[in-house]
């Protein structure tokens, strides 16, 4: 994605992901080398990524509701051409928890919350402990074999 000061980031859906766990949508630092063709890009901050398929800006509405939200939330202010953008945020604070929970209820294996801040609400006070549990035990594992 082309953003206003000329840098280009990569915008996606991470199945996996160190800094995530994965199956969210996110955005990259700066790519400062990027192989279309051998479908691999570096940041920035270091990152290599495996790259799957590409998506247009104009496309992003296409992936469904949560990946124009995410979209909106971590890049909308930011892109080259904002009027490409329109507006689907009309609170950021209840969406970034939607979008949360939408990544909680993938890991879960359970049905995410519609975009409704009281069924969010209702989703987080059933899930929390659960998800909590789930990242805890996830980041033992990977703390175990980062030690080899």
């Amino acid at each position: 994605m082309p953003l206003q000061d000329g840098a280009e980031v990569l915008f996606g859906y991470a199945v996996r992901h160190p800094a995530t766990g994965g199956l969210s949508w996110v955005s990259s630092t700066e790519i400062e080398e990027l192989d279309a063709v051998g479908g691999r890009a570096r940041t920035r901050s270091g990152r290599l990524y495996e790259l799957g398929r590409q998506i247009a800006l104009e496309d992003i509405p296409v992936e469904g509701e949560e990946a124009w939200v995410a979209f909106e939330l971590l890049l909308g202010h930011d892109v080259a051409d904002p009027e490409a953008v329109p507006p689907r945020v009309v609170d950021p604070a209840a969406d970034r928890e939607w979008v949360a929970a939408c990544k909680a209820a993938r890991h879960l294996g359970v049905v995410a919350p519609r975009r409704i801040p009281r069924e969010v609400a209702a989703f987080f006070d059933q899930y929390r402990v659960a998800y909590l549990a789930y990242r805890q035990d996830r980041s033992l594992i990977r703390h175990r074999w980062l030690q080899g």
